[in-house]
């Protein structure tokens, strides 16, 4: 009985096991059998590369605190975001002290004139008196020629005494010539001096002329006022920074405001080095601003940069490329509610701003200017310069912008009137007369319009120039310039775009034309080859393939399938409980070459 009941036992666990086995046997094609699959496909693919950035303007301008010998306040600023058109006032600081110190160089120069006149007087005075001396001292040799002349008709005695008194008269009227002389270059060389001191009080003067001056910043072009945050305020952890206000102590050459064109804007973003590799220069793209997500604008790649940088501050370590697109200002802005006629006058804008040149930082000390009768500069778009000699040697603080042509004739003019003579060389009259001279030959001529030329040889009425902020404005534009009205009580036609706005940026980096093609989800690693699962019957194996390209969702391959092969979506090779197997990030796809040379 124990032996049958034993059999019996060991019947059920062979049948048992039997049945196991069977049931394994009958999931494996079950399982297989319910992984998603897909076929492998010929079609066009578009090879696209996505990028994020933010708006920006072309061209911006710096306003910076001036160096005023010590910290400047704040009396009057634009408010932020206002439309600063082109020469409106935009900061104003405290000038007291510059105007004690310009009355004080003021009373300096008063008392060095008073000083040159009295000293003229002198001169004149002891002119007189030498010139009445030096008559006395002719008459007297000529009374002693007289009185020898009578020598034969008298003693011997009184003879030689008539020739020791001519001998003495000569002699005296030598000497007399000689202190006369003396005299007179020793007055003169004291007059030198005090010339010396006007024209240094006069260089100071027009210095603090030029530091009064600074004390308005204007805007050198037409754009939105950006005020910068006040970096001189002591902060403390977990504080941030305020913007500058009216009232605000600030360090000379602090920034102060910004001025950004919106007449011409640009996406600026980064790209990893992957997708670096794809991109060109001129390359068109299209962008969605996330303000505006329904609309589609066109653009090109500008420029990119040829070193990657990391941001610390950002949640992604890697580094990237910089890259700046340009963007379809007239699709723009005909996006944003402007008409034909606006749309017109602000590109016009864009093309006279484009002209004057890059606008970054307009941070250059300021220029002194000479003093009245001294070396003549240029008043038009150049910063003060002067021309040392006839051979057109330039000295002096800035450049000069000024025509090539208009050089030329003046270096000739220079060169004609003061035959030949070094200005340098020249006292400040005569540099003042050859400088009339030349400005009123070009001017007569044609060549240099009305209300140019050298400031210390000016006619009367010219507009005094200064050079603010790095540009040359007259003191009539500095005593009309106001502050621009604030954005809720302007118009606002002109500011139809915001700096900092977000972008997407779609870059079409190739269009591959029947390409075999398989979706990135179905590509996998394994031994470090990229492979697809390629289903055989009832079983998958796996195929190393060749990848050519990627797009964001596919990847053109070379080899390794064709058409019409059903492919698995998931690993099938995978085992329960093991994490998920997934293709690289960007893949190595994306670093093959960009060029249909490779197909």
């Amino acid at each position: 009985m124990r032996k049958l009941i034993v059999r019996l036992i060991i019947l059920l666990v062979l049948v048992g096991a039997g049945y196991a086995a069977f049931l394994v046997y009958k999931q494996i094609p079950q399982r297989e059998d319910s992984l998603a699959t897909t076929k492998v496909k010929q079609s066009d693919v578009v090879v696209r590369s996505f990028a994020r950035g933010e708006l920006r303007a072309v061209r911006s301008a710096t306003l910076t605190a001036p160096n005023l010998f010590g910290t400047v306040q704040v009396t009057k600023l634009a408010t932020l975001g206002a439309l600063a058109r082109e020469k409106d006032l935009v900061v104003e600081f405290d000038d007291a002290e510059v105007i004690s110190r310009l009355e004080e160089k003021q009373l300096e120069l008063d008392q060095i004139d008073e000083q040159v006149k009295k000293a003229q007087a002198d001169l004149s005075i002891r002119d007189n008196q030498d010139q009445v001396e030096l008559l006395r001292a002719r008459y007297g040799v000529r009374r002693a020629e007289l009185e020898v002349k009578r020598n034969e008709l008298i003693s011997a005695i009184d003879a030689k005494k008539n020739q020791l008194t001519l001998e003495e008269s000569k002699r005296r009227l030598l000497q007399l010539e000689s202190d006369i002389k003396s005299r007179r270059e020793q007055a003169q060389a004291e007059l030198a001096v005090l010339r010396e001191k006007t024209n240094k009080a006069k260089l100071e003067l027009n210095r603090e002329k030029q530091r009064l001056a600074q004390v308005k910043l204007l805007a050198p072009m037409s754009g939105l006022v950006a005020v910068k945050q006040n970096r001189s305020t002591v902060m403390m952890f977990g504080m941030s920074l305020p913007d500058i206000r009216e009232g605000d102590q600030v360090q000379p050459g602090m920034p102060v405001a910004d001025i950004l064109d919106l007449s011409e804007m640009e996406v600026v973003a980064k790209v990893g080095e992957l997708d670096r590799a794809n991109l060109t220069e001129g390359q068109e793209v299209s962008m969605r601003l996330d303000a505006l997500p329904e609309k589609k604008f066109t653009g090109k790649i500008k420029s990119m940069s040829g070193t990657a940088s990391a941001n610390m501050f950002s949640s992604d370590p890697a580094k990237k490329f910089d890259v700046i697109f340009s963007i379809d200002m007239r699709q723009l802005l005909s996006a944003l509610g402007a008409n034909e006629s606006q749309v017109s006058r602000i590109l016009a804008q864009a093309d006279t701003n484009r002209k004057k040149g890059p606008m970054t930082a307009f941070n250059a000390p300021p220029m002194a200017a000479q003093p009245e009768g001294g070396m003549a500069q240029g008043m038009g778009q150049a910063a003060p310069a002067a021309t040392e000699q006839a051979g057109g040697r330039q000295r002096g603080g800035g450049g000069n912008n000024m025509d090539p042509e208009l050089q030329r004739k003046r270096r000739e003019l220079v060169t004609k009137f003061s035959k030949g003579k070094a200005i340098a060389d020249m006292s400040p009259e005569e540099r003042t007369e050859v400088m009339a001279k030349v400005t009123a030959e070009l001017q007569k001529t044609g060549a240099m319009p009305a209300g140019r030329g050298n400031r210390g040889g000016a006619a009367p009425g010219m507009p005094t120039m200064f050079n603010v902020g790095g540009f040359m404005v007259s003191q009539k534009d500095l005593d009309s310039a106001n502050l621009p009205a604030p954005p809720e009580e302007d118009n606002q036609l002109d500011v139809l775009l915001r700096p900092g706005l977000l972008a997407d940026v779609e870059i079409i980096v190739d269009k591959v034309q029947n390409a075999i093609n398989v979706p990135i989800q179905a590509v996998f690693e394994k031994n470090g080859k990229q492979v697809v699962y390629v289903k055989v019957g009832n079983r998958f194996e796996s195929r190393e393939i060749k990848p050519l390209k990627r797009s964001e969702n596919v990847m053109i391959v070379s080899s390794g399938v064709k058409v019409g092969d059903v492919i698995a979506m998931a690993n099938p090779e995978a085992k329960p409980g093991d994490k998920k197997k997934t293709e690289k990030s960007g893949g190595a796809a994306s670093a093959l070459p960009g060029g249909k040379g490779g197909m």
